[in-house]
């Protein structure tokens, strides 16, 4: 049975391209790829020697990972955690209703808390508001002659029947 090849961190020393800092807390060197003659990625170069000349530090908008800080003002212009510009017609806490309760109009009351006077003016604009309204609505069972085979279907139940029923009057309602 032939050996397994030593693990970067039997030999002391990381994967070739690979980052040389050790991760104590995984007790294994990062595996993130370096750049050509640098000795660690990104996230880690705060800890090679050479690169004492440039300083990293926490992103603004996101301080899971750091940015050279020369380099924040272009970072700040691309980085994915950046706030998106949001589209034309979206308008904040649109939905949200009433913060609390300071926000309710003085026009907004409660009907039992209007007079019996008051009450009969608004009884009176309701009733002009809703006069060119067609307010009798017909009662109407429809049907189609193509539901009509599977209800007298004597393989369906009650149950079936009942659903059909339920089904054809909804696509028609909704069709209306």
């Amino acid at each position: 049975m032939a050996a397994s090849a030593p693990t970067p961190h039997a030999t002391g020393f990381p994967a070739e391209g690979r980052c040389g800092y050790y991760v104590a807390k995984k007790k294994r060197f990062c595996r993130m790829v370096v750049a050509a003659g640098k000795r660690f990625c990104g996230e880690h170069a705060g800890a090679a020697e050479e690169e004492n000349a440039r300083k990293r530090i926490l992103c603004p908008l996101d301080p899971k990972h750091t940015v050279y800080e020369d380099q924040l003002a272009k970072h700040l212009k691309k980085c994915n955690s950046r706030e998106k510009p949001k589209p034309d017609f979206f308008i904040q806490d649109i939905n949200a209703g009433l913060k609390d309760e300071t926000e309710i109009t003085e026009q907004m009351v409660p009907i039992s808390s209007l007079s019996e006077e008051q009450l009969e003016i608004l009884i009176m604009k309701l009733k002009k508001a809703s006069e060119g309204l067609n307010s009798t609505l017909k009662d109407q069972i429809l049907s189609h002659p193509a539901l009509h085979d599977a209800l007298n279907d004597p393989k369906n139940g009650d149950s079936a029947t009942k659903h059909l029923k339920q089904q054809m009057l909804k696509k028609f309602t909704s069709s209306l």
